[in-house]
């Protein structure tokens, strides 16, 4: 049976939660490690590929540029999957308890947005420096920070519509608590399959904002659900703070129970823009 929020003056059950400092331990210490790692083999990656791409700009070893120009590309796309795609890095500076619903919002924009000003911080000056000082051999820089802003706002701008679905979510349901979580698949850019709690909700499919590639720690003992199972919603996952917006994976499968639906329940899933299928 689902939960309430301790929003609603109840007192949830929060067995099998972690507090947030212990649940972001790991975060806390995996991410900078492995972004210091990522960066231990990128930097030496890019200098290799760089220094293969600068005889090309001759005429007797323009052969050489192809193998530098795509190291060039693996590099950047590495590099904007390792800065845009990661998860927190430390403990997040809201309740996970399901009391509140605006800071998780308020902290992946936070987030996202400042990951992308990292990224334009990098990419500006590597086109807008080699053109000013008209060096021929920087003129490499110029097409992988090109590349690297143009690819980086194609990754990021989805992140960001996601985000702003779990905030219409948010701004109509509040949480109830659902457990256990069953995971069935995890897919890329942040996309997987899970079924919330023993009650027979359908099987959702479910789009992380931050697009992480791993599952959010402890989330197999229940997470907290703001939503309408035929319509979807969203989850906050206890301790780590993700959120994720949901939708019914076979959507055709519910549309009887959507059809059967109140007109009020109807009409919140159409506010917070779960009226039909999105996710």
């Amino acid at each position: 049976m689902p939960e309430p929020s301790a929003a609603s003056g109840e007192e949830p059950s929060t067995e099998g939660q972690a507090t947030e400092g212990q649940a972001t331990e790991g975060q806390a210490t995996g991410g900078p490690r492995g972004r210091l790692w990522w960066a231990a083999w990128l930097v030496p990656g890019y200098a290799i590929s760089y220094g293969l791409v600068l005889p090309a700009l001759s005429d007797d070893f323009w052969w050489l540029g192809i193998p530098g120009m795509l190291g060039l590309a693996c590099v950047v796309l590495v590099a904007l999957h390792v800065l845009l795609e990661g998860p927190f890095r430390g403990a997040v500076p809201y309740a996970t308890d399901g009391t509140d619903r605006r800071g998780p919002v308020k902290h992946h924009y936070k987030v996202l947005i400042g990951r992308y000003l990292l990224l334009v911080a990098v990419s500006g000056p590597m086109v807008v420096v080699p053109l000013a000082v008209d060096v021929r051999y920087l003129y490499p820089f110029v097409g992988t920070g090109l590349v690297a802003l143009l690819l980086g706002t194609r990754f990021w701008l989805p992140q960001i519509l996601y985000l702003r679905k779990c905030a219409r979510v948010l701004k109509v349901y509040d949480f109830e608590f659902r457990s256990p979580v069953k995971k069935s698949n995890l897919r890329g850019n942040g996309v997987r399959s899970l079924t919330l709690g023993e009650g027979g909700s359908p099987r959702m499919s479910a789009r992380e904002p931050l697009f992480s590639d791993r599952w959010p720690r402890g989330i197999e003992r229940g997470v907290w659900f703001a939503g309408d199972d035929p319509f979807g919603g969203v989850i906050l996952v206890p301790g780590t703070g993700e959120l994720m917006c949901m939708q019914p994976e076979v959507w055709a499968a519910q549309d009887t129970a959507r059809r059967q639906a109140a007109h009020k329940r109807r009409e919140k899933a159409r506010q917070a823009g779960l009226a039909r299928k999105s996710i």
